[in-house]
């Protein structure tokens, strides 16, 4: 379980839930979506995989697929006024850290989001969701780890397998 108050959540949950219709492209469950300029940026889960797009609406210009249990998803520690989350996609040594975050202590906070790119450990490109557009946070990620027999160790800041405390 993870350590913080669920009260804090109700607003965002909330607004999340009277937000936006179902993701139009996603073909399984839709986990992230916003609008960055005229293109979209996705992140959907089918089955096992968990799936990264970006582009125009409907036609996206990048897609990369990764397995559940090898995804690299860094969850909200658990402190701090803003609930934040990362996960990260990685392509021909290019790394995408898409993230959402939420300030949990302003009752008039709206979703935030973007995705960072980077070329090794240089960050090439940082762009944020347009104000508004982000649906969802990434915390769907962390029941779907679990239900795979993986644990977030907040000591070790990584996720492992059974058996979990």
């Amino acid at each position: 379980m993870r350590p913080f108050a669920l009260a804090a959540l109700v607003p965002l949950v909330a607004g999340l839930l009277s937000a936006a219709p179902a993701f139009a492209a996603c073909q399984g469950e839709g986990l992230f979506e916003c609008r960055i300029g005229k293109k979209e940026l996705e992140v959907c889960r089918t089955g096992s995989a968990v799936s990264y797009r970006f582009g125009p609406a409907g036609k996206p210009e990048l897609e990369i697929a990764t397995a559940l249990s090898e995804l690299q998803y860094q969850p909200w520690p658990g402190v701090g006024r803003a609930i934040w989350e990362a996960v990260t996609f990685h392509n021909d040594g290019t790394s995408y850290e898409v993230w959402s975050s939420f300030d949990r202590q302003d009752s008039d906070a709206k979703p935030e989001g973007g995705v960072n790119v980077l070329k090794g450990e240089k960050l090439i490109a940082a762009l944020d969701c347009t104000k508004g557009s982000v649906r969802n946070g990434l915390d769907l990620l962390y029941g779907a780890k679990e239900s795979i027999g993986q644990c977030w160790s907040f000591e070790n800041h990584r996720w492992t397998t059974a058996p979990c405390n």
